[in-house]
């Protein structure tokens, strides 16, 4: 049973997420290339992407928790799931209408898109901000820390993935880039996210400390794996893949796997 927050709690909670949301989402606030992609995206991968950012947000509450610091139910976790996608489309709003990206006699279907992209990486920063109000505790059964570790690493792969995937220098540097140098980014990716991932250790888990090779398999291989079918699903979205050839289109995923899987393994270290 979750506890019931108080009004001042309430308050405290939506400042905390909406400053996460803008945190987090800063970059791509201020990134151009956005603002044009979000006039070229058909609506059905935004759409989809909305879906996705509701099932991230709700994962979060859920495995997280954002009241008293516990997991919460299915009907709490919608609750908290909604606030912190409010946090993430006021965010985005009020900052892209200050800076002028969002003008009122521009339309309405450009505000729609360019708040829609940008939603992802302000809600999930609201539910990072917001996960940080409530105590550390968490469920101590192994597979339930498991499952909690490889979402967080989703979710902390996509609120970092999501600020760079927009910007053209992904494909530039993709373009720059030669299949050698490809699996020398691999290398370099895994070796950064494992020395992450085996030095911050493990909550919620067995108290004895796993393995290297456990621990690389178990966390590092799949959260490498999670992290880079969030970029080439982001870059999906984002239209990267038209009219360029299978290559290209890996090299792309390759380079913008090195924030995700950044930020896959540095999510632990956030919640």
């Amino acid at each position: 049973m979750t506890q019931v927050e108080s009004p001042a709690q309430v308050l405290r909670g939506l400042g905390r997420a909406f400053a996460g949301a803008v945190l987090f989402a800063l970059p791509i606030f201020m990134t151009m290339e956005v603002w044009f992609l979000s006039a070229t995206i058909p609506r059905w991968r935004l759409g989809l992407l909305v879906v996705l950012t509701v099932v991230l947000a709700i994962g979060m509450a859920r495995y997280v928790g954002f009241m008293g610091g516990q997991r919460t139910g299915v009907k709490d976790a919608v609750v908290d799931a909604g606030v912190a996608l409010l946090a993430g489309v006021g965010a985005a709003t009020l900052v892209l209408a200050v800076l002028a990206v969002v003008l009122p006699w521009e339309g309405w279907r450009f505000w729609v898109s360019v708040v829609a992209l940008e939603a992802l990486p302000a809600t999930l920063g609201a539910c990072f901000a917001r996960s940080q109000l409530g105590s550390s505790s968490q469920p101590g059964e192994q597979e339930t820390a498991y499952r909690r570790e490889v979402f967080l690493m989703c979710a902390g792969a996509t609120v970092l993935c999501a600020n760079i995937a927009p910007t053209e220098e992904v494909v530039l540097i993709a373009a720059r880039m030669t299949p050698l140098h490809g699996v020398a980014l691999v290398v370099l990716e895994l070796a950064l996210m494992h020395a992450f991932v085996h030095g911050v250790g493990f909550k919620g888990g067995s108290p004895s400390r796993p393995g290297f090779i456990s621990v690389f398999f178990r966390f590092t291989v799949i959260g490498y794996v999670v992290a880079t079918a969030v970029s080439a699903y982001l870059l999906w979205t984002l239209g990267r893949y038209d009219g360029t050839g299978l290559l290209p289109a890996l090299m792309q995923v390759v380079v913008l796997a090195l924030p995700a899987s950044l930020g896959a393994a540095a999510a632990r270290l956030i919640v």
